[in-house]
């Protein structure tokens, strides 16, 4: 969804896939489609070279279960090797890093989440720390619960407060493509950690709106 919204735009993108074949079908001919992997550090400089912005979304399937190392390989390990690759390169961009409501806050869901998929949220937050520390430009997006539904369709609740996961926190998936799109330039969005989920009622304020309000990290209490 954030390619083809990218690609609306007219902004050229390149995605790090495994399978080069399967994605080309996928995403079209407007995507330049690099084969690597995120577990292995030696595959990533050629997709990030000369690349104004990374966006992370990586992660072990969701809804299906995972052991503990496969996740920290993941969810963690790939997130460093990225941010190395990118530190190599001398990125100059922003790193764009997707994660979920509930690590920093506990809740029953949260739980249960942490023993069906190896403590992902355990090691998201571990890896949001080492985006913090790297010295790169950054936004971290935690989404809500993700649905299929589609997007712009309710208003939206973004927020820095920490929220629990939640079957009371949901969010469309395309409108979270749409947050990352929106943020990716925005200087509001620049090295903040955000939280996005439906609002329970209102009118549905642009993104821009939404970001305005938004404060660095290092200045939130």
């Amino acid at each position: 969804m954030i390619a083809r919204l990218l690609e609306q735009r007219g902004l050229p993108i390149r995605a790090l896939v495994r399978d080069p074949g399967n994605a080309k079908a996928v995403l079209g001919p407007g995507v330049e489609v690099v084969a690597g992997d995120i577990t292995k550090q030696e595959t990533l400089p050629r997709s990030i070279e000369g690349a104004s912005h990374i966006i992370f979304t990586a992660g072990c399937r969701s809804g299906h279960p995972a052991g503990e190392t496969r996740i920290k390989a993941t969810e963690y390990d790939g997130v460093l090797h990225t941010l190395v690759a990118a530190q190599r390169a001398g990125s100059a961009g922003r790193f764009m890093y997707m994660t979920s409501s509930g690590v920093a806050t506990r809740s029953f869901v949260s739980a249960c989440l942490n023993l069906y998929k190896g403590n992902t949220l355990v090691w998201r937050r571990r890896a949001e720390d080492a985006i913090r520390e790297s010295g790169l430009d950054y936004t971290i997006i935690r989404a809500g619960m993700l649905r299929n539904s589609g997007g712009g369709r309710r208003a939206i609740k973004l927020t820095q407060k920490a929220l629990p996961l939640s079957i009371r926190y949901r969010i469309a998936r395309a409108d979270v493509a749409e947050a990352f799109v929106a943020a990716v330039e925005h200087p509001r969005a620049s090295r903040a950690t955000f939280e996005i989920v439906w609002a329970g009622s209102g009118r549905r304020e642009s993104w821009s709106e939404l970001l305005q309000g938004l404060k660095p990290d290092g200045e939130l209490s």
